[in-house]
């Protein structure tokens, strides 16, 4: 008997010992400085082997410079969990035993440890010697696993072509796929981590229109892999990396596996970009974190809500024309968000939609109207609608706080954009609309209301200025513009149209108009901001003109000089015409002085003339009806005293007394820090400390509904 037991155990041994993985040594630790690699300065887990230099000696958790210092148990802690959930729970690669990620360890390299000439950097995710995954990382990148999970995506990407997909696909050596690794790294890493799910925001809302592999927001793009793991299950997400072919986009791989023609892939991408306006993404509760920042930015950092919703040029107020500017025109799969405010007390609204199909071969549309109710969440989605002409009516529920109508651009012809290929490269599908009885966003009589405070008209223009800036009567800020934080207009300067102006110093004859959004900095000259232009510290001086959807920080520009179209360049000064990001594929490098004429310039979008009046008629009487609909009490939650230091109450109007409801509050990362049940209470007292800051309250019950509240010191 004892003998065989003591056989069973060696057996055992035997069999752990050869489940073990081995740590693959790269080619590249023969070369100096990772030749010095030892296994003293090295430390192990299951998945994971991290290696550091000399720098930091073998005790590096101790090392003096902070900045350095690191615990490789702790990292290797880390990974293991993400490891656990990206292999074992969401199976994106297999580690079985016939597997390099079965046989071999992934390699982490601690950066800046070496010395000279050695790995350097902040973080990068890939393989070595097309065998076994790799990171390399800064020990700073490591603190917490929010670096490293993104990271340790890139190398199980790296994975799929090694052992998963070997003929070709896995989006290797292929640019237009290249935006796609960090797409899904980012949603990789909120499966790990819910909260990042809002990450990047400003960015995202910002480029909403730019076509979906635009490399303006390549890191942002996963709110449409939430949409697939919601429909199709996460695994179809895995099938995209592990069943794609060579040279395919993943879209157009996504459109193979589901056996749809280029007009059914059309209609499941507006079934995602519906769900933007209300973030209706309900996997892992990814709605309610997108939700809670962006309602924080709206609340209290509103010069990062760039371009969330589409600003319209009003063609004739009376008749209630609109066109989209070129600079909103959505691209391929872009999307635009119009909010509407009903006019009429019925709730009834038309919109007659226009499509200027002359622009390009691909020019092609998706629309539809999205409801939300008082808490932002999703209430009802209209029909969705293909033509490139109709005309569509919505009857607003008394119990829907918020109408919108969402509008994307689908291409009839897929588009595989390299990498960079440059703003005047990218086909643009810009529309007209009629709206009956609604007024879009920019026109209705509430517009930025809340920003309103603390200020003035101005006497030259009736614009809104606070009381904290300073305007000359000389200089001009028009009726929708608004002048915050201690900006100083001066001399004959012009705000005008929508624009956005805090905290900056502009002088002379300077033009900032249309949707351009300047947040401080120095702006002098004859210098013109304007369509949806980003400036944050930047220096305009002289002629320069700054228009398009130009996104740019802490730059200088002078004489001559026009940045334009999706540029997000350094500072120049010689005069020239910049619409893109400087790249081999567009044929610009930095401030190279090309002009108008340049090829890279040259507008792959034909110019088009406005409709008539009579093209954009409404079929039938669009008046608003006589007879109001029947309203309804309306649920309100009410927060009072808000802000609030410690204690605050929660009011609940025309709630059914009976109804239990949840009250929770949640900070600005998604975590909830109060939870308390209610009911048969209409008032409700709550005392807790909060750290200060801006929370989310939700009221849940039959519906949810949900308020910002302020906590201070």
């Amino acid at each position: 008997m004892k003998t065989h037991v003591l056989l069973v155990w060696c057996l055992l041994i035997t069999g752990i010992a050869a489940a073990q993985k081995s740590v693959f040594i790269p080619t590249e630790f023969s070369t100096a400085p990772l030749n010095t690699w030892s296994y003293t300065r090295s430390y192990q887990s299951t998945n994971f082997i991290v290696f550091w230099g000399s720098v930091v000696g073998t005790d590096p958790a101790n090392y003096s410079d902070a900045n350095l210092a690191f615990n490789p148990q702790s990292i290797c802690d880390t990974l293991e969990k993400i490891y656990t959930k990206y292999i074992s729970e969401i199976k994106f690669c297999t580690d079985t035993s016939t597997k390099n990620l079965g046989k071999y360890k992934i390699i982490i390299v601690m950066n800046d440890t070496w010395g000279t000439n050695g790995p350097t950097g902040w973080a990068f995710g890939g393989t070595y010697d097309n065998t076994i995954g790799a990171m390399w990382v800064h020990p700073n990148a490591t603190r917490d696993g929010g670096v490293i999970s993104h990271e340790l995506a890139h190398s199980l990407q790296g994975m799929i072509s090694i052992q998963e997909n070997t003929v070709g696909g896995g989006y290797v050596n292929y640019e237009p796929a290249g935006f796609f690794w960090e797409t899904h790294a980012n949603f990789m890493r909120t499966q790990m981590y819910p909260r990042f799910a809002s990450d990047d925001m400003p960015r995202w809302m910002g480029t909403a229109m730019f076509h979906y592999s635009s490399t303006r927001h390549h890191y942002d793009a996963f709110r449409l892999l939430f949409t697939i793991q919601q429909l199709d299950g996460i695994s179809m997400v895995n099938r995209l990396w592990k069943e794609s072919v060579a040279n395919e986009h993943p879209l157009i791989t996504y459109r193979r596996l589901k056996g749809w023609t280029q007009s059914q892939l059309n209609d499941f991408m507006f079934e995602y970009v519906k769900r933007e306006p209300t973030a209706d993404y309900t996997v892992n509760g990814f709605g309610g974190i997108i939700r809670a920042q962006r309602d924080a930015l709206i609340s209290s950092e509103p010069h990062y809500v760039w371009r969330l919703n589409t600003i319209l040029t009003q063609i004739n107020a009376t008749t209630g024309r609109y066109v989209v500017p070129d600079a909103f025109a959505p691209q391929d799969y872009g999307y635009n968000i119009i909010p509407l405010y009903p006019t009429c007390s019925s709730g009834l609204v038309t919109v007659k939609f226009k499509g200027h199909t002359e622009v390009n071969s691909t020019a092609g549309w998706r629309y539809g109207f999205v409801t939300a109710l008082a808490d932002g969440t999703i209430s009802r989605y209209g029909t969705l609608n293909n033509a490139n002409e109709s005309q569509i009516s919505f009857q607003l529920n008394s119990n829907e706080s918020k109408l919108y109508l969402v509008v994307m651009g689908a291409p009839t012809t897929h588009t595989s954009y390299v990498w960079e290929p440059g703003w005047p490269k990218i086909k643009r599908y810009p529309y007209e609309l009629r709206i009956a009885n609604a007024v879009p966003e920019g026109y209705q009589s509430t517009f930025r209301a809340a920003y309103k405070t603390n200020g003035h008209a101005h006497s030259n223009g009736g614009g809104w200025v606070a009381n904290t800036a300073t305007v000359a009567s000389t200089a001009y800020v028009g009726p929708n513009a608004i002048v915050l934080g201690t900006s100083n207009i001066s001399g004959t300067a012009r705000i005008d149209g929508f624009a956005w102006v805090e905290s900056a110093a502009v002088s002379g004859s300077v033009v900032i108009n249309g949707n351009a959004n300047v947040w401080y900095g120095t702006y002098s000259g004859t210098a013109q901001v304007t369509d949806n232009a980003l400036l944050s510290y930047c220096t305009v001086s002289n002629n320069a003109i700054i228009k398009g959807d130009a996104m740019e920080w802490g730059v200088t520009f002078g004489t001559g000089v026009t940045v334009g179209g999706d540029a997000e360049i350094g500072s120049c000064s010689t005069a020239g015409v910049y619409l893109q990001v400087p790249h081999t594929n567009n044929g610009r490098t930095d401030c190279d002085g090309k002009g108008a004429s340049d090829a890279s310039n040259t507008d792959v979008n034909s110019a088009y003339t406005r409709f008539t009046d009579t093209q954009m008629a409404f079929t039938g009487s669009v008046a608003c009806p006589a007879t109001a609909a029947t309203k309804i009490a309306t649920k309100e939650v009410i927060i009072y005293p808000n802000p609030a230091a410690t204690s605050f109450n929660v009011s609940l109007l025309n709630f059914d007394s009976e109804e239990a409801l949840i009250i929770s509050i949640y900070d600005t990362q998604g975590k909830e820090v109060l939870r308390q049940g209610v009911k048969g209470k209409n008032n409700i007292n709550i005392n807790k400390a909060l750290t200060p800051g801006v929370y989310v309250l939700k009221v849940s019950g039959v519906q949810t509904y949900t308020k910002k509240l302020v906590i201070t010191k």
